[in-house]
């Protein structure tokens, strides 16, 4: 069996170790916490764009604040400052140089992941940034402003001791969190292959939260489990030697911040973003994080999965 696409993962090794307890971990470009806050952005902010902040709705512009679903759940992108309130990580801080650029303010509302795209299709919040993949079953219900190009990898103990990597998870047993990319798309499909070759099945477990499958892995419930790259490496630095995750970058993809179908919103967010990548912003935030390697040129509005098939 050879499912995998995959690169090498630019930068150093990244074999590195993980944490298996308390931080929490969002397996398959999601958060399933987060909370309201405002960013305080303002339109006499240095990266204030006129022209992208010109795009907004009038709704909008009239309120002053843009509301993201977001939260802590998926270090670095996704994370909680150190005095336990305070949201940040990569993608956190995103969405406030996007607020600061637009002149309004970022307000992070509370959704539970699996409840994210109902929410949106609602209209009960603007957007949503959780570290999602751009895939053909979510842009039934909702369109994309692209951001980011993920990865994923395996997070597995420390030595992998089971010899588990993407070709030979037959029989093993893999945790993923509910409702994630890895459970509808990726798993099923290495699974499949595993059968078709006459192999046993991968047994697939899944979590409400990340953090639940995280401790599986750590207590030696679960042998494995699949995740993107970043946050993968990022646990496994983590981990106090106890957690490694492999060197693999299999079938990188679109990511984006997902807005209802058809928002008036999309094109300033697609605009503000653009900003910051030409003046440089969007780069110094990921690689603040040790995400740069993920970093796009130019942000694109996915509203169609013909859209994806063309890449």
């Amino acid at each position: 069996m050879n499912l995998s696409r995959m690169r090498p993962t630019p930068g150093a090794a990244l074999a590195v170790l993980a944490l298996a307890g308390a931080t929490a971990l969002t397996a398959g470009c999601g958060s399933e916490a987060s909370s309201s806050e405002p960013s305080g952005s303002s339109s006499a902010g240095s990266l204030f764009d006129q022209s992208a902040a010109d795009l907004l709705p009038a709704e909008v512009k009239e309120a002053g604040e843009i509301h993201i679903a977001s939260g802590p759940g998926y270090p670095p992108f996704l994370d909680v400052a150190d005095d336990g309130t305070t949201l940040t990580g990569a993608e956190i801080e995103e969405m406030r140089l996007v607020g600061e650029t637009l002149g309004v303010d970022i307000v992070f509302d509370d959704i539970k992941f699996d409840a994210v795209f109902p929410a949106l299709q609602a209209h009960k919040t603007d957007a949503a940034a959780m570290a999602l993949g751009v895939t053909a079953e979510r842009l039934a219900s909702v369109d994309f402003v692209s951001n980011y190009e993920g990865g994923t990898s395996l997070l597995v103990a420390a030595g992998n001791p089971q010899d588990i990597t993407l070709d030979t998870m037959c029989g093993h047993t893999v945790a993923v969190l509910q409702g994630s990319v890895y459970t509808t798309v990726y798993l099923p499909k290495f699974t499949a292959a595993c059968t078709d070759s006459g192999e046993p099945a991968i047994e697939v477990s899944t979590f409400k939260t990340s953090a639940d499958a995280m401790l599986a892995l750590g207590s030696g419930r679960v042998e494995a489990t699949m995740t993107d790259l970043g946050p993968a490496v990022y646990q496994a630095e983590q981990s106090d030697g106890k957690l490694e995750a492999l060197d693999v970058n299999y079938d990188p993809s679109t990511w984006g911040i997902a807005v209802p179908k058809g928002s008036e919103l999309e094109k300033a967010l697609q605009a503000a973003l653009n900003s910051l990548i030409d003046n440089g912003a969007y780069l110094d935030n990921l690689e603040e994080f040790g995400m740069e390697a993920g970093a796009i040129d130019h942000s694109e509005i996915y509203t169609s999965p013909d859209q994806l098939d063309a890449q």
